[in-house]
């Protein structure tokens, strides 16, 4: 009998079915998320979709959980989302996936732009018991703003805002679109895979309502007992469909680079970082940020009130704080 190979397994049960609500293409194994899959096969995996299965009985026999922004269902009047309770991730399974990843699975799993408080998910339940703080924000480049369809925006990460070294093999630079942040938790093992470029990209948080000019991880990578995990502030880099930027920048390369590590090896090495990244040195530089907060971000009281206040008014009127469908699709 043939060796059967290693599965991938492809979250559908979390609303990720719900993004073609909008008149766009889902986030499925074979939509947005068929040249991911594509890549996988040609690594040897067998690659499905969890339905019409409960989780825990897929994951038994997975090697790797992919895991596609959770969505709630699509509210067209007010274009939003919201919450579905059949979308969000139990205790229950919130558990299985931590056994899963303890007992040598891998977990790739994506946020949206504003995070939980955009897509009415509870990504954060999970994250957080990986290390990380999922915030209610998104990076945007503001010179981009009325210039660009929202849907369009995007910005660059160059080689130096990536830390870990074997991510950055033939790659110079990487696309996004707007990703929501993470804070790496003091004792978690975790690294940024990749920072925002900070300055013009500026991060705005849609429920502290605060603006920062700061650098902040969006893509971070991980290891929980023998498994390792990567999760990112948002899908757009590695996605194909009208908005995919895997074919942008170095992000195909990027992909099988963060793919090689996330699937090969053995649990507790994240690898080495680059210079300037390793970790005594990162904490100065989150002691200094502290230090510093009061000039890298604005916040929405006293004098800040009113620059606050302008920002999120734009994000509205171009739509960037909206859930656009494709009938509002204006190019």
């Amino acid at each position: 009998m043939p060796e059967a190979r290693p599965v991938a397994l492809f979250d559908d049960t979390h609303g990720q079915r719900n993004w073609c609500q909008t008149g766009f293409p889902s986030r499925e194994l074979a939509s947005n998320c068929s040249a991911l899959a594509e890549m996988l096969r040609g690594m040897g995996y067998d690659c499905r979709s969890i339905r019409p299965r409960l989780l825990l009985d897929c994951l038994f026999h997975a090697r790797l959980l992919v895991l596609p922004p959770p969505t709630g269902y699509y509210n067209p009047p007010r274009q939003t989302w919201q919450r579905l309770a059949s979308s969000l991730f139990t205790p229950a399974e919130v558990r299985d996936i931590l056994r899963f990843i303890s007992e040598g699975g891998r977990l790739l799993a994506s946020t949206y732009r504003f995070g939980d408080a955009f897509t009415r998910a509870n990504l954060q339940d999970l994250f957080a018991l990986l290390g990380c703080r999922l915030n209610s924000d998104a990076v945007i480049d503001v010179t981009q703003l009325r210039e660009l369809h929202p849907l369009q925006l995007h910005f660059e990460t160059p080689r130096d805002a990536l830390p870990m070294p074997w991510s950055t093999e033939g790659v110079e630079t990487v696309c996004w679109r707007p990703v929501a942040t993470f804070c790496i938790l003091p004792t978690a093992t975790v690294r940024p895979l990749a920072l925002s470029p900070g300055g013009r990209c500026i991060s705005f948080d849609c429920v502290q309502r605060r603006i920062s000019f700061q650098s902040w991880p969006i893509a971070v990578v991980g290891v929980l007992g023998r498994g390792r995990y990567v999760l990112l502030g948002g899908p757009h880099l590695f996605e194909t469909g009208p908005f995919g930027l895997l074919g942008a920048g170095d992000n195909r390369r990027f992909l099988q680079n963060v793919l090689a590590w996330l699937l090969n090896g053995e649990g507790g090495n994240l690898g080495t970082v680059a210079p300037g990244q390793e970790p005594e040195l990162a904490a100065l530089h989150a002691l200094l940020d502290e230090q510093w907060r009061d000039v890298g971000q604005i916040e929405a009281t006293g004098r800040g009130e009113a620059t606050v206040a302008f920002v999120e008014r734009l994000l509205k009127e171009t739509g960037v704080l909206r859930a656009l469908a494709h009938a509002k699709w204006m190019p």
